[in-house]
């Protein structure tokens, strides 16, 4: 399968890392911060690197694993391949990997409640995107846990959850997370990233509140409390 990663970020380069592996052509971009992008092409002599217009317009299925606050210039920068029913996305599966943050002027970050209180990233990108099939995953799992090896047989990696409206557009992204490593789980309707959304303010709180911060030690203790094995911590 072609993949295209729009913004090869932390879960971008994770996911493309995992899917370069299990055999699918990638073509990998960034917003910004091209000496990333330039070290996991040369580690990942697979990845091929692209802008996020070329990225868009390369893949099948294309990862947008933006941030959110950037959302705008990315889709200028990926340009008609964006817009409308002729766009280069047109029919295209767009995984849409986004969590509605703001940003204060001191660059302190947070959920966006008003906005969550009626809609969600994947239903915006879906407006903005009109003949894309887009579907919501890979948001709740922390980055540095998009890692099979993080989660060795036979313990369960954690679960990838999905919402959208098209049933053969999940099924593909349900195959991708198969090649990454992880089982997925189908939340319904693409009005469903809400609740998806939602959970992940929770997956936060727990990670501030309870573990420091460390979003690591997070996701194994939510399992732990839904009476799921989990991987042994070394």
């Amino acid at each position: 399968m072609r993949i295209g990663v729009v913004n090869a970020g932390n879960i971008g380069r994770a996911l493309a890392r995992a899917w370069l592996a299990a055999g699918h052509d990638v073509m990998v971009a960034k917003d910004g911060g091209q000496q990333k992008l330039d070290a996991f092409v040369a580690e990942n002599p697979g990845a091929v690197p692209g802008t996020p217009a070329q990225a868009a317009e390369f893949g099948d299925v294309v990862l947008f694993s933006v941030y959110w606050p950037r959302l705008d210039a990315v889709l200028d920068a990926v340009g008609p391949q964006a817009g409308g029913p002729a766009g280069g996305l047109a029919g295209k599966v767009v995984i849409d990997t986004m969590n509605p943050l703001q940003v204060s002027g001191d660059f302190e970050h947070s959920y966006d409640a008003a906005f969550m209180a009626r809609t969600s990233t994947s239903e915006e990108l879906q407006r903005r995107l009109p003949a894309a099939r887009v579907v919501k995953a890979f948001n709740t799992v922390p980055s540095t846990l998009l890692d099979a090896r993080r989660w060795p047989a036979p313990e369960p990696a954690p679960p990838v959850l999905l919402a959208g409206d098209d049933a053969s557009a999940k099924a593909q992204v349900r195959t991708l997370a198969g090649d990454a490593g992880f089982t997925a789980l189908d939340a319904g309707p693409l009005t469903s990233a809400r609740n998806i959304e939602q959970l992940n303010v929770l997956v936060h709180l727990l990670a501030d509140h309870q573990f420091e911060g460390a979003l690591d030690r997070l996701a194994p203790a939510v399992l732990v409390a839904a009476g799921v094995p989990t991987p042994a911590q070394g």
